[in-house]
């Protein structure tokens, strides 16, 4: 028989088995009923319809934006289709399909004058302007100490203030339409990774940008989405041979102005590591479509109530390891946080 005591350890056991097991349960049960409301919400959200209104996109000579230009053109939409060179190849492929919806133009976003130029072009045509996607984006690699503050300027010129001074230049013509912007980010906006900080500011700096704004917009009507693209290097130019020529003197001119005292640290051979390392992604030709990232951006387009973010999961493999670790980054403690990325990127070894 049991003592009075060990019934009471029995029953304080019970209790907590209860306790647990009515947490579990509940928050299973919670987690089902947000899945099947957020899976509702994805299939039967209102959806506008916009007709052939402008959307203006930037960074069309290659990846995303050379994509999405094709596919708006495709479904009747007017493009104004913002390429850093005419005379690119990518340029060029839109130019060929001779549409009277798809305007190809000349947008560094870089620069005052191209985008003064692209608002007074985009003003003088029909039927005038629904959304912008700002996608025009650069990439980096490289640890923080062994960076110049010039890379870090001219990546974030590209990717922040570029996206900055588009907004300014057109978010008149979005008030007027209380159409949409759409800020191209990615899942390293939501965390941190060694070896990337130069793009990874930019990205921060994106989705905190475009907080305020979309808060800002409210009152106008006019709505912000953040869509943050997991694995997708096979659909982007990101790792072309082009941006391979351009990381390949990016490295050169960074082991030039490293000091001696980094030099000697850190070798040659880490600095070429950093190169390699992006090379070895474009090995084996491997491609990827970019669907589901179209599939995100035409969403915020055209929903009537859109998401802030739209998380999309991308890889060659199984799971997006990084799109998992975008969705918990922020609820994890750092020493959690810090052993998941040491342990997928190795940074706490040093070899030279």
């Amino acid at each position: 028989m049991l003592s009075f005591d060990n019934t009471c350890v029995f029953c304080f056991i019970l209790l907590n088995v209860y306790i647990v097991y009515s947490y579990w349960s509940s928050l299973l049960a919670t987690l089902l009923v947000y899945s099947a409301l957020r899976l509702i919400s994805k299939n039967y959200r209102s959806k506008l319809d916009i007709g052939q209104k402008g959307v203006l996109i930037t960074g069309c000579d290659t990846g995303f934006g050379h994509h999405l230009a094709k596919r708006l053109d495709d479904k009747g939409y007017t493009v104004y289709a913002g390429v850093l060179s005419e005379q690119s190849p990518g340029a060029k492929a839109l130019q060929a399909r001779q549409s009277d919806r798809l305007h190809v133009i000349k947008l560094d976003v870089t620069k005052d004058d191209d985008v003064t130029q692209a608002l007074t072009f985009v003003r003088s045509t029909r039927p005038g302007l629904w959304a912008i996607v700002n996608n025009a984006g650069i990439n980096f690699p490289a640890d923080v100490e062994l960076a110049t503050i010039d890379q870090y300027k001219r990546c974030a010129e590209v990717n922040l203030y570029g996206m900055i001074r588009v907004i300014k230049a057109f978010l008149p013509m979005i008030r007027k339409s209380k159409g949409r912007i759409v800020n191209m980010s990615s899942v390293k906006g939501r965390y941190s990774w060694p070896g990337d900080s130069v793009y990874i500011v930019t990205k921060h700096g994106i989705e905190t940008m475009s907080d305020s704004l979309r808060l800002e917009m409210k009152k106008f009507g006019v709505k912000v989405a953040v869509i943050e693209p997991g694995q997708y290097d096979g659909a982007t130019s990101i790792s072309s041979p082009e941006q391979l020529k351009r990381l390949r003197k990016e490295i050169d001119f960074m082991w030039e102005q490293a000091s001696e005292e980094v030099r000697q640290t850190y070798g040659r051979s880490y600095f070429e590591a950093i190169y390699q390392g992006m090379e070895r992604e474009t090995s084996g030709g491997r491609t990827m479509l970019a669907d589901p990232v179209m599939n995100a951006i035409e969403d915020s387009l055209i929903n009537v109530t859109p998401q802030a973010r739209y998380l999309v999961g991308g890889s060659f493999s199984l799971v997006d390891k990084l799109g998992i670790l975008a969705k918990i980054y922020n609820f994890l403690p750092e020493f959690i946080s810090d052993w998941i990325v040491e342990k997928m990127t190795g940074c706490v070894s040093f070899t030279r």
